[in-house]
């Protein structure tokens, strides 16, 4: 089902259950699997794949060239999963060589507005909330969650079932399972994330013990590592594996600025200690 006002490039490839609404481009080099779902002005170009079942919302721009100097055309390529929402005025810039990719996998949701760089990868099961902008080569394991306008720096890596809050700068990476809010500060860990994914209640407490040691003790990073490793888990192993993997280091714990304690830790302790109250209806 394509709407009389799209323009759909012949050598576009377009499988059977794709609908393209009004005024929506769809470019030569872009393939459409089967049941996408195009809405009206959004517009796909270069060399962009996007799996069964996703859904772009109105005026998506997928496959733009990368946000480099001097950078006019599309280089290289998008890959999009399955399943995906792609909501309204979500960019997502193609890779900046012609041999690589930015990559989704599937069931994420993205909401209206956010900016998705080039030579990213994002996995499975992510929700990137309106407005936050993920800059160039940034790494998303499954199931993380951005909170909105959140800003994510160049080359940053977050783990699995992390949790960044509102209005955070992120220029370090964040170490699965853990919740980071402000500047880069880890605050505890993502306790609902790990609950909702049905973790047992060991593996729940080996990665506390492996929380106390890396952000409690005030033990250097190597130190605590040494501590860790020896914890029988395999989640612990997993934050291991991804702390040694990091270039940029990791967040680290909540010690705030003056400013920092003013304007974001003591709101932010406020709003998580005021009373709430039910409204019974009628």
């Amino acid at each position: 089902m394509i709407h009389d006002t799209a323009i759909v490039d012949k050598n576009a490839v377009i499988e059977e259950g794709v609908s393209v609404g009004a005024y929506a481009v769809v470019e030569s080099g872009v393939r459409l699997a089967k049941g996408v779902k195009v809405s009206p002005y959004a517009h796909l170009k270069g060399e962009t794949f996007i799996g069964e079942g996703t859904a772009i919302g109105t005026g998506v721009v997928i496959g733009e060239a990368p946000q480099i100097l001097g950078t006019k055309e599309p280089i290289g390529k998008v890959y999009i999963g399955k399943n995906n929402i792609i909501r309204e005025y979500v960019t997502i810039n193609g890779s900046s060589a012609p041999d690589t990719s930015t990559t989704i996998g599937n069931n994420n949701f993205l909401m209206a507005f956010s900016h998705i760089a080039h030579d990213c990868k994002i996995a499975n099961d992510v929700i990137i909330c309106n407005g936050a902008l993920i800059a160039g080569h940034v790494e998303i394991q499954d199931k993380a969650f951005i909170s909105g306008y959140v800003v994510v720096h160049q080359f940053v890596r977050i783990g699995r079932l992390a949790m960044v809050g509102g209005l955070s700068r992120v220029n370090q990476d964040i170490i699965p399972f853990v919740m980071v809010v402000g500047d880069s500060k880890v605050w505890g860990l993502n306790s609902v994330g790990l609950r909702r994914a049905a973790f047992k209640r060991e593996e729940i407490s080996g990665i506390k013990k492996a929380y106390k040691f890396l952000y409690h003790k005030r033990l250097p990073l190597k130190k605590a590592l040494d501590e860790i490793k020896d914890l029988k888990n395999d989640l612990i192993k997993e934050i291991v594996v991804f702390i040694l993997a990091s270039k940029r280091g990791i967040c680290g714990p909540k010690k705030s600025t003056f400013w920092e304690k003013l304007f974001l830790d003591y709101p932010y302790f406020v709003r998580s200690k005021l009373p709430t109250c039910r409204v019974n209806a009628g």
